[in-house]
Order: C-alpha cells, then sequence, then structure tokens
C-alpha cells in the first residue's frame, strides 16, 4: 500500500523543502535489475542504504522495490529533493499519514520513536534524494530512529551523501544493508538490455569499448545513447557530448565549492591519488579534501583494499579533461612527480614528468630506477613506452639509463635491439680511472653474457663467468641475473649439478639482498630442475611457495606469470587438464599484461594440451597467436627456436599425418646440428624431445625396429643425465614399439618398469599417448576401476617385487640423490652434505638410504664403488 499526501495540508517551511507524492512512474527507457532488487528485498535488516553518486539510478531502484512491498506492509514515500530538512518536518508528516494521536512531549525524537511504537503493522520508509548539504541534526535524528524504533519499521534511504551515521556498527550488527556505485555499475548483461531498448546493435569491440569507458555509469550511458547510431557512440566515447558536458555541470560541479571543483579538475588527470598526495598537489585546499569528496559522494573509487589510494570513475575523469577553460595540469603533474619521487616510487614520478613535458626531469628520475622493479607488474611495458617518447640522445645520455634499458630489452626479448644497448654503452669506454673501467666492461659482459644465453649460445659462460669475476657489490643484481644465465646455460647443457651449484649462489646473494623477486626469478630455473629430473612434488612444492611469498608483497608482476605457466605445465604432466589450462591461461594472461616474453610458453602449452585433447583446431589457433606474438613483439627467431615447430609437429603427430611430422622434427634437430647453439631456456629437453618424437612417428610408420634401437639409446642417455621425467617417456615408448614388434614379455616388463617410475614421479602425461593407441594392453596391465581416470589408475598402481641389485641403466637416482652420493664419494660426512646442500641432517640420512636401496648395496663404501662402475663418478 502506498500514501498519498497533501502538501497544502503541510506547514508552509516543510511543503517549501519536500515534494510529497504517490511513487513516481518509472523512466520510459527503464531496464529492470532483478540482481539488486532481490539483494535488496532479501535484506533482513533495520536500514537499507542506497548511497552513490549522481546517475546511478538510486531513485528508480527503489522505486521498483516500492512496487513489491509485502501486501501486510504501510509503506510511506518521501521525496527529500536532496534538501535540507528537519525532524520536525518528520514527524509532521508520519504523523499524518499514519493518522497517530500519541501525545507530544516536546522532544520530537521521542516523538517519532513513539509515533512509530503505536503503528499497528510493518512499516516502510522510503526516503528518496536524502539532503545532500550535511544537515547533523537530521542525521542524528535518523541515527537515533534506526538504532532505538521498532524492528517493524524499515528505512530505505537513497542519498548522494554518506550520512554522519553509525554504519559500522549497524553492520556488524547486521541492521544494515548498503549497495554503493560499484555494485550499481551496469553488469554486461544489463548494459546489452539498455542496447536493446534504445534498439541499438553493436559490434562486440564498439561494446567492450562502451562497457570499458562508461564503467557502467547509467546516466552516462543513457546520454551516450541517446539518438545514437554505432559510429555515433564510438565518437562520444572519444569527444563526449553536449548534453553529457551539461549534466556533468548541473549535477556534479553545480553548488560545489571552488575549491572542490578545482580539486576534480586537478584529480581528473591522475591516475591515483592518496590524501597526503592531495595536501601535496593542491596547496591550500589538500587539508581533508579527501573526506569531503568521499561524504558527498564525488565519483571518488578507491583502487586498494586498505582505503589509502583513490581515483574518479573514468567517465567522469575524461569529461573534466574535455572541458574547457580548465587550468593547465602542468603544475600539477610537477608537483606529483616531485611526491612520487621523494617517496621512491620512481615510475610515477616518470609518469608525471612526462605529462608535464619536462623529458629532462623524466631522464633523471628514470636513473634512480631500481632494475628489480623491472620485474613489477607492468613496468616493462611502461620502460618501452618511455623509451618512445623520450628524445633518443637523452634516453642513451648515461651508462645507467642504458643498461637498464638492455635489461628491459632482455625481459622483452627484444634481443636484437640489446646489440644497440651494447654499443651505445661502449662509447663509453675509456673511463676516467681503472675501477671504472673494470665494472663498466663488467656491465657490458653481463648483458652480453645473457643475450647469448638467451640465443642458445654456448659463449654465454665465458661473458658471464669474467662478469662475476669483477662486478662489486653494489651491482648485485647483475650479479645474480649472471647466476641465472650461467645456471639456464648448465641445464641446457645436461649439467645438472652444476647447474644447483650456480642456482643456489643466485638464491644466496638474492636472499641475503632481501630481494623477493629475485629470489622467485632463480626459483623458476629451480623448479624446472627438479622437474627435469623427475622431482615433481619438490617441483610443485616450490611452485606454490614461491606464488605465496609474492601473493602478499607482489600484486603483478612477469614472475607471478612465469610461476603460473610452470604450474600449467606441471599440472599437465599430472593428468589434470582442466586445472593445468586454467593455469596456463592465468599465467598467459599475466605475463602478457607485463610485457614479459615468457608468454609465447603460454600459447605453446595450450596448443599442447588442445592437442593431446585432439581439439586442433584450438591447437591451431595457439600456435598461431604464439607466432603473431613473435612477430608483433619483434621476438627473433632464436629467443624460441624451434620450439614452435615442435608443438605444430606434436599437433600433427596426434592427427595422423606422420610424414608432415617426421619432416618438422627432422626440420627441428637440422636447425642445430653443425651449429654450437643449445637448447632455449624454458625448454631445455628440445632436442631429446625432437628425438623421441621422430621414434614415435617410426613406431606408426611401422619401424619398430629402428624405434627400439632409437629409445634404448635416448633411454640410457636421459637417465646418465638425470633426465628422468623424459627417460620416464621414452621407456613407455620403447614398451609399445616391443609390444608392436612382438616382443610381448619384454614389453610388458618395460610397461611396467614405466608404470613405476611414473608412478614415483606422479607422471601421467605419457599415458594418454598409450591410452590413445593400446587401451586395451594398458587396461590388462593398469586395470581401471568405474570412473577412475588415468591418473587415479597410476596413483594406485601396486610396485611388483624386484631383484635388488639392477643394471646401471635401470637404475634412477634422482638430482638430489646423485648430488648426495658424489659429495659422500668426495668423503664428506652428513653433517657436511647437510650444510653444503641447505638441507636437514635427517633429510642427509634419508637420502642415503635411498641410494643404497636403489644401488641394491648395504654401505656407502660400496654405494661408492657401484656408482664408479656406472661411470657416474
Amino acid at each position: 500500500m502506498s500514501v498519498r499526501f497533501n502538501p497544502g495540508a503541510l506547514s508552509t517551511e516543510a511543503a517549501s523543502q519536500v515534494q510529497v507524492a504517490t511513487i513516481p512512474r518509472l523512466p520510459p527507457l527503464h531496464i529492470s535489475r532483478p540482481r539488486l532488487v532481490d539483494a535488496l528485498l532479501e535484506a533482513r535488516c533495520r536500514l537499507r542504504l542506497i548511497c552513490a553518486p549522481a546517475g546511478f539510478g538510486k531513485s528508480v531502484l527503489m522505486n521498483e522495490c516500492a512496487r513489491l512491498v509485502p501486501a501486510d506492509t504501510h509503506l510511506v514515500w518521501l521525496d527529500l529533493g536532496g534538501r535540507a530538512f528537519s525532524a520536525e518536518a518528520l514527524y509532521s508528516q508520519l504523523r499524518r499519514v499514519l493518522s497517530g494521536t500519541t501525545l507530544e512531549s516536546g522532544d520530537v525524537q521521542q516523538d517519532l520513536i513513539n509515533l512509530l511504537n503505536d503503528f499497528p503493522r510493518p512499516l516502510w520508509i522510503m526516503l528518496d534524494d536524502y539532503p545532500r548539504e550535511v544537515t547533523a541534526p537530521f542525521d542524528a535524528c535518523l541515527d537515533l530512529l534506526i538504532e532505538r524504533g521498532p524492528e517493524s519499521v524499515s528505512w530505505w534511504v537513497s542519498s548522494r551523501r554518506q550520512p554522519a551515521w553509525k554504519l559500522p556498527r549497524l553492520l556488524l550488527q547486521g541492521d544494515l544493508f548498503e549497495l554503493e556505485a560499484e555494485a550499481l555499475a551496469l553488469t554486461p548483461g544489463e548494459l546489452r538490455l539498455l542496447l536493446k531498448a534504445h534498439r541499438l546493435e553493436i559490434a562486440d569491440d564498439t561494446f567492450k569499448q562502451l562497457l570499458a569507458g562508461s564503467e557502467g555509469w547509467l546516466a552516462g550511458v543513457s546520454l551516450l545513447l541517446l539518438n545514437a547510431d554505432e559510429q555515433a557512440i564510438r565518437e562520444r566515447l572519444i569527444a563526449g557530448t553536449s548534453l553529457l558536458r551539461d549534466y556533468v555541470q548541473r549535477e556534479v560541479l553545480e553548488g560545489q565549492s571552488e575549491d572542490v571543483c578545482r580539486a576534480l579538475f586537478a584529480l581528473a588527470r591522475m591516475p591515483r591519488f592518496s590524501s597526503q598526495l592531495c595536501e601535496h598537489v593542491l596547496d591550500g585546499i589538500g587539508n581533508d579534501l579527501l573526506d569531503v569528496l568521499k561524504t558527498s559522494q564525488l565519483f571518488i573509487r578507491q583502487t586498494d583494499n586498505c582505503g589509502e589510494w583513490y581515483r574518479l570513475w573514468r567517465p567522469l575523469a575524461l569529461m573534466l579533461r574535455r572541458m574547457p577553460g580548465t587550468a593547465s595540469p602542468t603544475q600539477t603533474h610537477l608537483r606529483a612527480c616531485q611526491w612520487f619521487a621523494n617517496r621512491g616510487e620512481m615510475r610515477e614520478a616518470v609518469e608525471h614528468a612526462l605529462w608535464a613535458g619536462q623529458p629532462e626531469v623524466a631522464a633523471n628520475f628514470l636513473q634512480r630506477y631500481g632494475q628489480e622493479q623491472l620485474l613489477i607488474g607492468d613496468n616493462v611495458s611502461h620502460f618501452m613506452k618511455w623509451r618512445s617518447e623520450l628524445p633518443q640522445d637523452l634516453f642513451n645520455s648515461t651508462t645507467r639509463l642504458i643498461v637498464l634499458h638492455g635489461w628491459a630489452l632482455i625481459i622483452s626479448a627484444r634481443l636484437d635491439e640489446v646489440d644497440d644497448c651494447l654499443a651505445d654503452l661502449a662509447k663509453f669506454f675509456p673511463q676516467p680511472d681503472a675501477r671504472r673501467q673494470a665494472q663498466l666492461l663488467a656491465q657490458w659482459q653481463a648483458l652480453r653474457g645473457f643475450l647469448a644465453r638467451l640465443r642458445g649460445e654456448p659463449e654465454a659462460r665465458d661473458y658471464c663467468l669474467q662478469a662475476l669475476e669483477v662486478l662489486s657489490d653494489h651491482a648485485w643484481a647483475q650479479r645474480v641475473l649472471c647466476y641465472q644465465a650461467l645456471s639456464q646455460q648448465a641445464i641446457a647443457e645436461s649439467q645438472l649439478e652444476l647447474a644447483q651449484h650456480y642456482n643456489s649462489e643466485g638464491m644466496k646473494l638474492a636472499r641475503l639482498k632481501g630481494s623477493v623477486l629475485y629470489e622467485a626469478m632463480l626459483s623458476v630455473d629451480r623448479i624446472q630442475l627438479l622437474e627435469i629430473t623427475g622431482e615433481f612434488e619438490r617441483a610443485v612444492g616450490v611452485l606454490e611457495e614461491s606464488l605465496m611469498v609474492l601473493r602478499d608483497g607482489v600484486g603483478h608482476s612477469p614472475i607471478i606469470g612465469r610461476l603460473k605457466l610452470l604450474r600449467g605445465h606441471l599440472l599437465a604432466y599430472q593428468g589434470l587438464d582442466e586445472l593445468a589450462h586454467e593455469a596456463y591461461q592465468q599465467g598467459r594472461v599475466e605475463t602478457e599484461t607485463c610485457g614479459d616474453s615468457y608468454v609465447f610458453f603460454g600459447y605453446a602449452g595450450l596448443a599442447e594440451l588442445a592437442a593431446r585433447s585432439q581439439e586442433f583446431p584450438a591447437a591451431y589457433h595457439w600456435l598461431r597467436e604464439a607466432e603473431r606474438l613473435a612477430q608483433w613483439r619483434h621476438v627473433p627467431e632464436a629467443r624460441f627456436r624451434g620450439i614452435l615447430p615442435l608443438i605444430t609437429g606434436v599437433t600433427w603427430l596426434h592427427q595422423g599425418q606422420l610424414k608432415k611430422a617426421r619432416a618438422i622434427f627432422i626440420q627441428v634437430l637440422e636447425q642445430y646440428e653443425g651449429h654450437t647453439f643449445i637448447a632455449p631456456s624454458g625448454f631445455y629437453e628440445l632436442l631429446p624431445r625432437a628425438q623421441r618424437y621422430l621414434a614415435v612417428v617410426d613406431l606408426l610408420s611401422g619401424r619398430c625396429s629402428l624405434a627400439i634401437e632409437t629409445l634404448r639409446e635416448l633411454i640410457e642417455q636421459n637417465l646418465r643425465s638425470q633426465r628422468l621425467g623424459l627417460a620416464c617417456e621414452c621407456r613407455f615408448t620403447l614398451a609399445e614399439a616391443l609390444q608392436m614388434e612382438g616382443q610381448h614379455d619384454d614389453a610388458e616388463l618395460e610397461l611396467r618398469k614405466a608404470l613405476c617410475e611414473a608412478a614415483r614421479q606422479h607422471l601421467v602425461k605419457p599415458l594418454y599417448e598409450l591410452q590413445h593407441r593400446q587401451p586395451q594392453w594398458l587396461a590388462r596391465v593398469l586395470p581401471a576401476g568405474k570412473g577412475e581416470s588415468l591418473r587415479d589408475r597410476l596413483l594406485q598402481f601396486e610396485r611388483e617385487p624386484e631383484d635388488s641389485a639392477v643394471s646401471g641403466d635401470e637404475v634412477i637416482l634422482s638430482n638430489r640423490e646423485l648430488t648426495v652420493l658424489r659429495l659422500i664419494a668426495q668423503g664428506c660426512s652428513n653433517q657436511e652434505i647437510a650444510e653444503q646442500l641447505f638441507i636437514s641432517l635427517h633429510t642427509v640420512k634419508t637420502h642415503a638410504r635411498r641410494i643404497n636401496t636403489k644401488l641394491g648395496v648395504a654401505r656407502r663404501t660400496q654405494a661408492v664403488a657401484r656408482a664408479k662402475a656406472l661411470a657416474w663418478l
């Protein structure tokens, strides 16, 4: 039931302050928003507060709810019009409507409580457009009524101003349900309904631009759509409209003080601001300004979780920047530049200096940009943008800027351009003294060494080792990167123990300097090292630990993206394809956003995953995207030499196009034959994997004896190199080749060995090929229960008893076990081994016990003798 008031019966003062009427009509192009209506109606609380800036549909939303008032509930609708109001006026109107006969006490607040207590039915009181100016007595009166009034009364308030009520207390008591601007913003579905109401159909890219440019601001979208077609919408998103400018002038700026208007025009040009920054930039008007803007709901949007940083809603900011007569932004940007620089936040200091038209100031601040900062967020992308905006001679004016530029190019994999940086750096030789000459040369060597590593050139080792001999402690970041390049080089050359050594040295230095980012960066190599040696569980543990450490201190980073890509890779090997796909997508988005070249591995991983699932159109899509990305970002072929052809060959192999697959695998091997290139970082097993796939092609082409010979040799090579995961994959293929050759007993023996290795490593990936080609044979050896996946079947597999003594090609020691064995051979005690490897004494003893078991011996001396006989030592 709704109530119609008679304004003529009110006092002159009250009638002039409020319009009392029935529920107003809905707008002609109204779209229903049931997600919000349902949320408000289902809330069980004393107060429903809809608090947002102008134009977010507050009144219309409350109007929708008013039309759904329960049958036993009395509704009172008061349109306050945003003007000042009093407790006395509220009492006068409610008493007339509710037919109150309670004796007045002279205390208007108590009289209101008594009036509400005496009303016999549930009551909804809707106050539309609450007073926009602070009216402390009226705020206090409502606060009291909400807190002490009867529970049968529900208060509904729409407001552009945050009332001075005990909102946190009401929230904790469960007496408050609040909707703010973020909740009121149009969703994609609601925007489509609005377009339909306007009889508009637009392309997807225009729709995305409209949604992003308006941020769901209902009034802004509605004004843009008036009498518009798609072309008009696109133009208005860039230039705005006179209607929208008039709306901003009348509904946002009109009635605001000169200081508030000046602040809004200044803040419209700032991507983010805080209370302290406002005080510094807005000289003389910054104190408490942010509180005023928030309280008045002047389109302030929080950007963090702690309530420190804010920005203006994007459509308002764009409109304010377009409005004529605004002051020059130069002074605002210079003040912001100074403030950020004093806080050590160089990225934003540089940005504001450039916006202020001061390239020399920007270059000066850029020199203070830490190399580690390139690994935070999308700083690399910003750095590359600055390079195009700064004069080239200014950008190359100091060795510091050149070195920083070089590392940014390396992260982006624009390797050919790094040569220009090296040439520019060479122009600064000779230096004034021997010390500076040596340090600059070492900087050059470090950059050149990392570049050589990414190109797969073996001379990377010499450059990095020479740089490490000279680089000072001040250049610790370059030292860490040299250790990383050396570790990656050693992995690519199958010197896994040496790779572990360099990785540990880099880790120690990163920890000593307190660099969580550099430690996580080195963890990427450590995880890949563990994966190669078949220690999947440890690899997953290190990965999750690294992500957890970064989660608390770093919001976005290329390193987070790399770790998520690795997570996808490990999950795919464990047969968890859906989770792997999700992780690959997360890593792809993170690395692409941050401008990191490792995004390539996201596309490659998604393509391989799709090919394995027989989703060939998707596989080719991701392969094309990888190629397009490399071309668009000017990534030279050397960075990912052979990877894309290999994944293409794998896709053809899954499709049964054996001739195409064979040709491309041979092409990959020929890229390296006769050259000194070694495998690219991040894909260290490229060549042995190509050889294994060639053996698979031979197997499927009927050349089983050739495949068997190749696979036996590959297994021996991989075991000796401790590439245990790949050795396991080769053993599965060998078992299949023996089965097809008719050597059934040998085939089953190899299959059981392969299953034992796969179960220990949690390696499910090679079972997919066997399941696809030999399902009955696999089902006999690895029985399947109802609904069990390959992963479930493998994890339940029970290893059969084996002879205690095993042959050399069957011995499988993990990389860590082999390292422990070598230290034992050097005469180290358990305690000394624990100290060198940074593990506990108990862990050393466990490794030693497992080594003896695997080698079929009882004592340390026998284990060493056995290892020497196998040519491991």
